[in-house]
Order: C-alpha cells, then structure tokens, then sequence
C-alpha cells in the first residue's frame, strides 16, 4: 500500500485534482442511469466492474483496463472504494492511489464511476483482529463522516455513491437488514449533505429478496436511496437456471412497487466464470454439457443474459463482472471461480466475452422496447428454445434465440460436464410488424451468419425454419 498522506477530516481536493479541467458534461452518463417511470423506449447503458488492491495496482493496469473499456465502447465501470484502506487509521485518510485513480477514468477516459463504500476499519469494527472488515461498526456515525469526506473529495467526477456491498450474505455483512438501513440512512444523509445531486445507491443485493423487501417495509428505507442495485451468478454460484434471471428482477420490481418510491433498479454486478474442475463448477452448480464455463460459452452467456435482463424493461443500468481475470496466488473470498470471470485474461488479453460485450453493446446502443407480448413463437411441444425480440426507436427490430443449457431434470449425481450437446430446435417467430429492409444473423461474437428465411405480409414479419443449437445463441436484426 502506498505511505499514508494524513489529513484530518479534509475535504480540500489535492492540488492535482483541483487544477484538472472537468471533463465535458456528456463525456459522463449519470443522467442517464435513472430510467423514467413508464418510459415506453430506454436506452440501458451496460457496463463493467473491476476491484483494484492499491496495494498491488499499478498505473500500468489501470491504463490497460481503460484501453480494454475503450476498445469496447465501455464508459460505465462500478468500481470500490475501500473504508478500510483509506482510513486504516482513524481521521487518517490515504488518498494517492484513488486521486490517480479518479483522474485517469474520469479526466483522460471520460469514464462514468459508479463505486460502492466499503468495508469496516479495523478501529472501528465489532469483529476481531483477523476478522473484522465484514463486521457492523462500532460506530454507525464514523461511517457517515467518511462518507461526507470521500463525497466531498470526488463530487466533481463522482455522482453515483453505492452504500456497502452484499449484505444479505455473512461473508460481506455481520449484521442484519436493521443494522443495514441504520448504516444507509447514515451514509444516505451524509452523501446528500455533501453533493445533493448524486445518486445514493442501495448496497448490491447477493440474493435474497426478502432482505430488500425487509429494508423498505420494515426498516423505510425508501426515502434515503435513488436506485436499488442488484447482483446475480446463476449457474455459477447457484443452481438455479439462467432463464430465472427475469423472474429474479421482477420479483424486486415488485418490492420497489409495493414498498418504495420508483427507485430504479441496476444490475450492476453479474457474470459468468470460465472455472471448471471437470463437471464441479461450485458447491451449488454441477457442468452437465463439456462446453459450459469455457471461454467461448461465457460469451454466449453473457449475450443471453444481457437479452433476458433487457428483456424484462425493469433495469436502469447493467454492469458484467468483471474486467480481467485475477492470479492464482491472490486472496479471495469464495472459491476459484473468482479469480475466472474477466471477459479478459489476466494479461488483458480478450477471452470471447470481450468480444460479445462489445457487440452486445453496440446492438443495444439505441433505445429499445421489448416485443416479447406482441411476437408468436411457434416451437416444438415440451421445447428448450427461448426468443426474445425488440424494437427500437426507428422500428428496426432485434430477435435473440438460443436453447436453455441447464433444464431441470436432465442432471444427475456423477455428472462430469463431458456430455456432447447434440440438440436442434426449429422455430418460427412471428414479428406485429412488416419489415420490408434487410434482414442479418449474427453469433454472439458478432460475426456474420447464414441468416433464415424471412415471409413478409401486409401487417407481419415471420421468420421462418430458424434452427438454434445447444450451447449456441442466435441473434437476427430485421430493418425497417
């Protein structure tokens, strides 16, 4: 870690900061991360997420993660700022590596920072000596000030601030959803005291809904937070089919709707590793197919999933964890798939991930609607095909297919992940538009493909014999 620089409750900007010129307004996107209540059309901008050790990050790294966010058109990154690397010391604050930091993503990258305040100083946590950074404070009100004084330090380039991390699981939160709205309340009051026109961003929900729901009905948290945030690692960390992803954001839309005041909602943490130990893949997930968690499936999974997110029209903002994979000496929490879910190697070398989140983005660049109530998918009885379609703003349309990887029933103890995924499914999607311009088929790389029959009458647009294959997505755009 680099020497302390000690100030005593400074809100005074170093003389670096203060005399870089803010970049132009547009160059940042916060006012664009709130989506409108009843908005028909919506632009969802998708990002990335990176933590860096200022221990161990140099500014070698951070240059090539910024050239990694450019290179794929990326300009939202939700990063961490660490409470108890700042103020390891109490009133003494560390600045150096993070005003560096700021200054490089925000002056010469123009990148939108949407960090979380995280974890608790040893000083000042109610756990022990080797356990203590995850444990509630001894002190809610210390939380608070270094809130203001980070706040006040960053206002400039800065106006997204995420109030802890996960704390509906152990590992992250000792306490409960009583001590979490104490700690949010508190930090809510001081973001606002310091900047009121940033965003105060609930703490990343991990899973369980009935924490979110506690937080707003029991605990009024309402009031206190703009945006709710929520993370997601199906077949990764959780059995559960990636297809449930939609049943996951409507489920804390209804929370927000029946308890809150139209905060929007984030997905501003989810991914997919390329970790497997034969078919093991993680305590809750067993591989059945050889494909799935190699580099190239998590490219078509990260293109189904941003699809089904989109689909829902319930998210203001998307952010895929994460930039780069980690070495396999350093600490982390959980297990190995951690140091595996960069959509680059170690090395900033590009894993296909890179590439189909630079495609994702560019083929979800313009407002869109989801079509999904108005479009008929004629498909075999008992089948595995998903569609999803969309509409954009100029009444070009956007159709994504692929076959469920994980469908319930089909795994069984002793499974190595070995099985050759030998399905094919023909469908025919029918579209409540004629479509009379070109029509292109597209991988999850984006590379071109061998696009299907399209019939056209007076009102409709029906594509024709699309066969989707196992392991695969499919993407068709249809111009108008």
């Amino acid at each position: 870690m680099a020497p302390h620089m000690t100030t005593i409750r400074s809100a005074a900007l170093l003389l670096i900061l203060a005399a870089a010129t803010l970049p132009a307004q547009d160059r940042f996107i916060y006012d664009k991360l709130l989506r409108p209540p009843g908005a028909a059309f919506y632009q969802t901008p998708i990002g990335l997420c990176e933590d860096y050790p200022e221990e161990t990050t140099t500014l070698e790294i951070i240059r090539k993660d910024m050239e990694l966010l450019k290179r794929s058109g990326i300009n939202l990154l939700r990063i961490s700022f660490g409470w108890d690397a700042i103020e390891a010391q109490k009133d003494e604050y560390d600045w150096l590596f993070w005003d560096d930091y700021v200054r490089i993503a925000a002056e010469e990258y123009g990148i939108t920072l949407i960090p979380y305040i995280c974890y608790t100083p040893m000083w000042n946590s109610t756990g022990d000596t080797t356990n203590f950074w995850n444990h509630t404070p001894k002190d809610y009100e210390e939380f608070g000030q270094f809130v203001y004084d980070l706040v006040m330090r960053y206002k400039k380039w800065i106006k997204s601030w995420e109030l802890w991390n996960e704390p509906d699981i152990h590992w992250y939160w000792s306490g409960d959803s009583k001590d979490l709205a104490r700690l949010t309340k508190i930090g809510s009051q001081a973001v606002r005291k310091a900047d009121p026109d940033a965003l105060v961003v609930l703490a990343g929900l991990a899973h369980d809904v009935n924490f979110t729901k506690s937080l707003f009905r029991d605990h009024g948290i309402s009031p206190y937070v703009n945006v709710v945030n929520i993370h997601n690692y199906y077949e990764t960390w959780s059995g559960t089919p990636n297809e449930n992803v939609t049943d996951y954001v409507n489920a804390v839309a209804d929370v927000v709707q029946m308890y809150g005041d139209d905060q929007s909602i984030w997905m501003a943490e989810v991914g997919y590793s390329t970790f497997r130990m034969n078919g093991r893949i993680s305590e809750s997930y067993t591989a059945l197919h050889d494909y799935e968690h190699t580099p190239r499936y998590q490219a078509v999974h990260l293109v189904r999933t941003l699809t089904m997110l989109l689909s829902t029209e319930k998210l203001a903002a998307i952010a895929w964890y994460e930039i780069k994979d980690l070495t396999s000496h350093e600490d982390v929490i959980g297990d190995d798939n951690n140091r595996h879910l960069g959509v680059a190697t170690l090395h900033h070398e590009a894993k296909p991930a890179e590439h189909a989140l630079a495609f994702s983005n560019r083929l979800f660049s313009k407002k869109i609607r989801s079509i999904d109530a108005q479009t008929v998918v004629t498909k075999r009885a008992g089948g595995d095909a998903v569609i999803h379609a969309f509409e954009q703003e100029d009444g070009n349309v956007i159709v994504v297919g692929w076959l469920r990887t994980f469908v319930r029933g089909t795994r069984t103890n002793g499974m190595t992940g070995s099985m050759k995924d030998t399905r094919s499914e023909v469908v025919d999607v029918r579209l409540p538009a004629k479509l009379r311009g070109t029509v292109a088929a597209f991988d999850d790389q984006g590379s071109r493909t061998a696009a299907p029959k399209v019939e056209r009458s007076a009102r409709e647009t029906t594509i024709r014999g699309w066969t989707l294959r196992g392991g695969e997505v499919s993407i068709i755009t249809l111009s108008k």
